[in-house]
């Protein structure tokens, strides 16, 4: 999916969480800011994404990297079989992977979770950080974005908690997996659990009607939203 529509669905993963985890509207407006921004973050696997443009060429090869020393550590044969056909076919193989997967989002969260413990300074720098990877989608308007950055900034280290925080970053980062499950090549977002003899096995929800980039996908990015709220609130229980 298009960069703007994983913004789009990101910014609605905290709705959620005004009732489940009483979230004040305050609250909610800063957390969506930063979970649009961390929304785009999987996609660091891509040397083409908004991810990469935001953070640099030498974060997502260094990410890229890890995704294939992990994908070849731990592919089974039917993986490795779908590995060969990718490489003949010029496709990366390491595209969508270790990044798109829910326990990659877990680690992220819980790192989120103990930086923020250090400050409230730390939790405004990473909600800082969050918004910023936005740029790319606003290039004209890049002054607007450092300026919401710095707003974001400022209103998380005074509002919210080191757990909110970190729900926040969890609830875009997942909102993307989910997004990209609805996509025809689908995502391995159970892994490294074994399924059907891959523990890369893809998922695809709702049948893989979506083609990425597609006009088809702004659709079902309200329903995506909903099931990522769906999701966040589960994980919040």
């Amino acid at each position: 999916m298009r960069g703007t529509v994983h913004a789009a669905i990101g910014a609605s993963a905290p709705v959620g969480l005004v009732i489940t985890q009483n979230v004040n509207v305050v609250q909610g407006v800063v957390m969506a800011a930063v979970s649009a921004g961390f929304s785009l973050l999987p996609d660091l696997d891509h040397p083409n994404a908004c991810a990469t443009k935001a953070l640099g060429s030498p974060v997502h090869k260094a990410v890229h990297g890890a995704c294939r020393v992990v994908v070849g550590a731990s592919a089974s044969g039917r993986d490795r079989s779908y590995i060969r056909w990718k490489q003949i076919n010029k496709r990366d193989p390491y595209h969508r992977t270790l990044t798109h997967t829910l326990l990659a989002s877990l680690v992220l969260g819980a790192a989120v979770y103990a930086l923020s413990q250090a400050s409230a300074v730390a939790i405004g720098a990473t909600a800082a950080l969050g918004v910023l990877m936005l740029w790319p989608l606003y290039r004209k308007t890049i002054g607007l974005v450092v300026l919401g950055a710095a707003g974001t900034a400022a209103g998380a280290a005074i509002y919210l908690t080191p757990w909110l925080m970190a729900l926040a970053v969890t609830g875009g980062y997942v909102s993307h997996v989910v997004a990209d499950g609805c996509t025809k090549g689908g995502v391995p977002a159970f892994w490294p659990v074994k399924i059907q003899g891959k523990r890369w096995w893809n998922i695809r929800l709702l049948d893989g009607m979506i083609s990425s980039g597609s006009m088809a996908e702004k659709g079902p990015a309200v329903g995506v939203a909903v099931a990522s709220n769906v999701l966040l609130v589960l994980m919040a229980a």
